[in-house]
């Protein structure tokens, strides 16, 4: 395999990735829309605002969508903002999961569950971020 297969093979795989994390981020953006309508059905209910705690979840959630999708997007057309866009992710949900760790500790089994497959997730795109850096040492964001 010549040197030049082998960065389009890198290529075609990132753009993989990217296309998985464009859906990632769809489907967290849905689930914050979603949120969002059930808060705001919640509040004319029960005529008490929601609380500032979930309210920050829910932009947290909108935030770490956005940036994943982005990144997916940046991802996909090969751009040099793909490295930056990933490790601004990163950096959003490390410290989400570091507040959420003390404000919103797991109430239940379930709970932990949900716990526990984000935290799975997170790691998931951590890898996919140090590939991402290593594309980016090989030139294919040039």
């Amino acid at each position: 395999m010549s040197p030049q297969d082998q960065v389009n093979l890198l290529a075609v795989v990132a753009r993989l990735i990217g296309g998985w994390y464009v859906f990632a981020g769809a489907v967290a953006l849905n689930a914050w829309r979603m949120n969002v309508f059930m808060d705001r059905a919640l509040e004319q209910l029960t005529l008490k605002p929601t609380d500032r705690v979930e309210t920050l979840r829910g932009w947290t959630i909108f935030g770490v969508g956005a940036l994943t999708l982005m990144s997916g997007i940046f991802l996909i057309l090969l751009s040099p903002l793909a490295p930056p866009a990933f490790l601004a992710c990163c950096a959003l949900q490390g410290a989400y999961f570091a507040w959420a760790a003390k404000a919103l500790p797991p109430k239940d089994e379930a709970g932990r569950r949900g716990r526990r497959a984000s935290t799975n997730a997170f790691l998931l795109y951590l890898g996919a971020t140090a590939f991402v850096l290593g594309c980016n040492l090989v030139g294919l964001f040039a």
